[in-house]
């Protein structure tokens, strides 16, 4: 408690006294810093009395008023400087009390026989006219440390609010809101500076109020939002004083982001299998919802697209989605292995059935892959010859050892294919078997190039970032706005594994923060400047280099989402990291299709 806290009140009530009495008047703390003054003193406001202060300090520590008739003579007044020669010619003091503790000390001082004649002329009544001047200094603190205390309580209040997931406000009898939580505002959608009182939500109440009267809990209304009709759970309840009701305290929660969250926290939802294929482009959407779909089944899938597309990530999201989930992936390229082990790896064989053949034989990948899925990564290479051995186990599911004289073994695997070539092409040219072709053409998917989906290339350039910059312990974050426009528009003739690699370059290459241009491979520049050179004489009016803010934002909740996934985080991290609400989060990862 200091009185310093309202100098400007106690100058007002100094002048005040000083003009009814028509002598000085000084205030002073409880460090006896001089807080309010007139006339003389006026110019020593804010600054300390030190040795001038030795009244004010004996009645301070007595605890009662001290009337000085003589200054300078007075023993009481020895210790001063000016003992002796004072230019005072009256002094009364009185200590300024708050629930029993001393806060301060007012004077009234005389400094000529006028001033003298007026102080004394009536002491008794003058020391009960500064008391109660006191008194009034103590109260006006009083009413400062209430409110002091009140905007702390109404602060604390608001932080709490604002921190709530739920929206919350409170709204008067004649339906208008008095206080509304950010989360409200978002729901209203109302700027930080708009007024309330400018918003009819009367239509609003009414809602509430019938679903508050037709409903048990949970209580549900819907709201009409921006004109959207939006879900909510909410609560009504009221706020009495001396037994009547003065305001309503509304929360809502958003019945769509309650589900998300119960999903999360209860773990009931089987985690996503295709998660980690990056990517919300259409085109790449609509290859992971076929294969979601294929999922369960036991049909044999083929997937085609370009080198470094990730065919192997999506065979392996088909498996980890499917009932055969805890059964081995089993993969194998058909092109990585010599033409002539090829068929013994594949089908297995038995002992004694060629020079150097394994006593007691060896089972072959599709024995081994048991119950669980075999990928066959570039089949379209496959040799002709074993094709049609490869046609009969799809055919007949029984597989034969080389060398097993007939003996036929069951087969339960699942079969993915994949390829980068043009099998209807191959086929045409007699190198690949039609019946084949057809036996596992049953579900098609393809995947499409990065350059057909560039709208994620900035997306799995950051996961790749991430991923890199963890493992070779570089603090790299982000690139420079160079370096996203030559990703950008590179044309990834490799695809994702390119751009892997290109990004693993680049890691190790930076000493900087940021991934800048001059750390990307020397071909990815010059491939850009080749382009930007053509451009510029058949294209000038197109932007070159520049990524449009609505680019810029969906990227950033990209990384966001991306960073927070990896380290198996819950989407309010996300929203964090970019600064805004879990409710603009939801909205714009919808907006821009990432909400998977």
């Amino acid at each position: 408690m200091s009185l310093r806290e309202i100098q400007e009140s106690v100058q007002q009530i100094a002048w005040a006294v000083a003009s009814v009495l028509r002598v000085e008047v000084e205030i002073a703390d409880t460090d006896l810093m001089r807080i309010a003054g007139t006339g003389r003193t006026q110019a020593g406001v804010l600054h300390t009395m030190a040795g001038q202060d030795h009244v004010y300090r004996s009645s301070l520590f007595a605890g009662q008023p001290v009337v000085i008739t003589r200054p300078g003579e007075d023993e009481r007044c020895r210790p001063c400087a000016h003992f002796g020669n004072c230019a005072e010619t009256g002094e009364i003091c009185c200590p300024i009390m708050l629930d029993g503790q001393k806060v301060g000390v007012i004077g009234l001082l005389a400094f000529d026989q006028e001033q003298r004649e007026r102080l004394f002329s009536d002491v008794s009544s003058i020391l009960n006219f500064l008391q109660k001047m006191a008194e009034l200094i103590s109260i006006k603190l009083k009413e400062h440390l209430m409110y002091v205390e009140q905007q702390l309580a109404l602060e604390k209040l608001r932080v709490v609010m604002d921190d709530l997931d739920k929206a919350m406000l409170t709204v008067d009898q004649g339906d208008r809101i008095v206080q509304a939580n950010q989360r409200a505002r978002q729901f209203l959608q109302l700027g930080a500076q708009d007024c309330f009182a400018a918003l009819d939500i009367t239509a609003w109440l009414a809602a509430i109020r019938e679903a508050d009267q037709m409903q048990a809990n949970p209580k549900k209304v819907v709201l009409e939002i921006g004109h959207e009709a939006k879900e909510f759970l909410f609560s009504l309840k009221p706020i009495v004083l001396d037994g009547k009701i003065r305001e309503w305290v509304i929360t809502l929660d958003d019945v769509e982001e309650v589900v998300e969250i119960a999903r999360q926290v209860g773990g009931y939802e089987r985690e996503d299998a295709f998660a980690v294929i990056v990517g919300s482009s259409p085109s790449i959407q609509r290859a992971k919802d076929v294969a979601r779909r294929v999922a369960e089944s036991d049909s044999t899938v083929l997937l085609q697209g370009e080198s470094g597309t990730g065919k192997e990530l999506f065979a392996k999201a088909i498996h980890q989605a499917s009932q055969r989930n805890a059964q081995p992936f089993i993969s194998i390229n058909c092109t990585a292995i010599p033409e002539q082990l090829l068929e013994s790896e594949l089908f297995g064989y038995e002992e004694g059935s060629f020079t150097g053949a394994r006593k007691g034989g060896k089972q072959g990948l599709f024995e081994l892959a048991g119950s669980g899925t075999l990928f066959l990564d570039e089949i379209g290479d496959m040799p002709l010859h074993l094709q049609g051995k490869l046609l009969r186990v799809l055919q007949e599911k029984e597989v034969q050892r080389v060398g097993g004289a007939g003996k036929a073994i069951p087969v339960h695997a699942r079969i993915i294919a994949a390829t980068h070539l043009d099998l209807p092409e191959r086929v045409t040219q007699g190198l690949f078997r039609m019946d084949l072709f057809y036996r596992l053409h049953v579900i098609p998917i393809h995947l499409p190039s990065l350059r057909d989906r560039r709208e994620d290339i900035l997306t799995l350039a950051n996961r790749c970032l991430i991923e890199c910059a963890t493992r070779l312990g570089k603090p790299i974050v982000g690139f420079s706005q160079e370096t996203k426009a030559l990703l950008f528009h590179h044309d990834w003739p490799g695809n994702v594994r390119e751009l892997a690699n290109v990004i693993e370059y680049a890691v190790n290459m930076e000493t900087a923060a940021s991934i800048q241009a001059t750390s990307l491979p020397g071909a990815i520049v010059k491939a850009r400047k080749r382009d930007a050179l053509s451009a510029s004489s058949g294209h000038e009016g197109q932007r070159e280099g520049l990524l449009s803010l609505k680019e810029m934002e969906r990227l950033a909740i990209a990384e966001a989402l991306l960073r927070v996934q990896i380290r198996k985080g819950r989407k309010e991290e996300a929203a964090e990291l970019l600064g805004i609400s879990r409710a603009s989060l939801f909205r714009k990862m919808k907006e821009y299709g990432l909400s998977k």
